[in-house]
């Protein structure tokens, strides 16, 4: 593919999830997206199939972004609890962000009625990068750091714990923790987990 498509694409996927995030999904018009972005509905129709399509590329945008949180380094010499409560942070700064509380907000509103659209997020984003933590548990098991009987379990407390309450407050609009309020609370978090499963 051409690099001046790439762009052409990327333009458009940028575009559409300024809309989708600001107005919603159904109210958001393939005309309003040309509109801001130029070119014509034949393009677009062309690069994504329709306006689904064009919400299946942001919401895969938008899970890479959190997939760079769950990147780890399954033999460094940094301590798992340091290693561990880095991550926390990043992932409960993650989660609250706009972007991320937005895409969640339109997601939730249109798989009501879209049970495809549903599995396609969960596919792609938390059953997927969610097995990045899982492998890196594992690793600390062969490390002798963990000792774990069921690493899924692991993974599924550990998120648990650091989503909190403040994911679900974030969500509706409530003020997101400061950054010294994230770190203190994965820190916490990251303590309790390693009380339970640390060797």
């Amino acid at each position: 593919m051409r690099p001046s498509t790439l762009k052409k694409q990327q333009k458009i996927i940028e575009v559409a999830t300024k809309l989708f995030l600001e107005q919603g999904y159904t109210e958001t018009s393939m005309d309003q997206i040309i509109e801001q972005c130029g070119g014509s509905k034949q393009t677009l129709y062309r690069y994504f199939g329709d306006k689904k399509g064009i919400l299946v590329e942001v919401i895969t945008q938008c899970t890479e972004e959190m997939e760079a949180v769950f990147q780890f380094e399954p033999d460094s010499d940094i301590p798992l609890a340091e290693q561990l409560t880095q991550f926390g942070y990043e992932y409960i700064k993650a989660l609250c962000s706009p972007e991320l509380l937005n895409m969640y907000r339109v997601i939730s509103s249109e798989s009501r009625h879209d049970k495809e659209l549903a599995e396609l997020f969960l596919s792609r984003g938390p059953h997927r990068i969610h097995h990045l933590l899982i492998d890196f548990l594992l690793s600390q098991v062969k490390r002798e750091e963990l000792k774990l009987d069921d690493p899924k379990f692991a993974c599924t407390q550990l998120l648990s714990m650091l989503r909190g309450d403040y994911f679900q407050e974030a969500l509706v609009g409530m003020d997101i923790p400061t950054e010294q309020e994230m770190k203190q609370y994965a820190a916490q978090t990251v303590k309790c987990f390693l009380y339970g499963y640390a060797t």
